[in-house]
Formats: C-alpha cells, sequence, structure tokens
C-alpha cells in the first residue's frame, strides 16, 4: 500500500501561491486606476499650464468628479464645492426668508452627498424640510464637482446669516 504525501503537489501548490500574489497585489493598490496627474498626457498637460486640456477630444464628455480617500478629505471638498456655489444658495436662503417672514434670521441647511458625488438633499434642522429651498439648493448645486469616495453618505451643515453692519 502507497502513502499519501503530506503536501500538496508542486503545481497545485504554484498556482495557489500565484493566486496568492495576485490577491495581495491588488489589496495593495496595484488594481487602482491612475489619478489624473499620473497620467502622462494630462500631467503634460497640466505642466503646459492648460490644466489637462490639450489632451484629446476623445474625453470631452462631463468633467471626473474627484476622488476623497477619506471621510475628513470627502468633507473638506464638499464643504469648497458648497462655497463655490455659495451665491446661488445664498439666493434659495433669501427666497425661504422672505417666503418664511423671517428676513433677518440664521438658516443652518443640512446636505447629504453620497459615496458617488450625488446630492441627496437639503434639509433644515431637527429633520424639517422644506421642498421649496431643497429644491432651489439642489439645483443651485447641481453641476458642483463633489468628490466621490468610499466613505459613504457625508452629512455637511452651512449656516446662512445676514451680517449687519
Amino acid at each position: 500500500m502507497r502513502s499519501r504525501p503530506l503536501f500538496a503537489p508542486p503545481l497545485v501548490a504554484l498556482v495557489a501561491l500565484v493566486a496568492l500574489v495576485a490577491l495581495v497585489a491588488l489589496g495593495c493598490g496595484a488594481g487602482k486606476a491612475p489619478d489624473a496627474a499620473s497620467t502622462p498626457a494630462r500631467a503634460a498637460g497640466a505642466a503646459a499650464g492648460d490644466g489637462g486640456a490639450s489632451s484629446s477630444g476623445a474625453d470631452a464628455g462631463p468633467p471626473q468628479k474627484p476622488f476623497a480617500g477619506s471621510a475628513a478629505e470627502a468633507t473638506q471638498l464638499i464643504g469648497a464645492a458648497v462655497d463655490k456655489g455659495a451665491d446661488k444658495v445664498q439666493r434659495c436662503v433669501s427666497e425661504y426668508r422672505a417666503r418664511k417672514n423671517m428676513p433677518h434670521e440664521r438658516v443652518t441647511i443640512s446636505m447629504g452627498i453620497d459615496q458617488e458625488g450625488r446630492l441627496l438633499g437639503a434639509t433644515l434642522p431637527k429633520g424639517k424640510t422644506d421642498e421649496v429651498l431643497s429644491s432651489c439648493v439642489q439645483s443651485a448645486l447641481a453641476n458642483a464637482p463633489f468628490p466621490r469616495s468610499h466613505a459613504g453618505v457625508i452629512s455637511i451643515t452651512k449656516t446662512y446669516e445676514e451680517i449687519s453692519q
């Protein structure tokens, strides 16, 4: 009677080792897409001062959303995107104040952005909703460059108040 070997045949062991190395490489980031700065054509265009616009017309689709590596970075990028659209949001807040007959009240708005960089909605404190204000804020920030992230839904809160002198 022949005894069985206590170890796997060399071919099976080799296949298992290759699979393990591939999984480790993917887990360490080898499968990640390069960012815009590391792409040679875009990096050369950015170095030329045109922000990468010199790349071919084949990428003429909508601009790519930035990617946030952490929740803190996502929050920072979202805040900056909202601040860029502050004039439009301020108009929404002014209309809300006029409608509610509270011309000088402080208005706090919470906004939720999902992991794909889409604005989910805008609400007032304590879960109060105002559909007109929410719709206006969503329209005002429709093209804002909210980042994609793996952090799930990110909520930020902005307060708008009139400064009297």
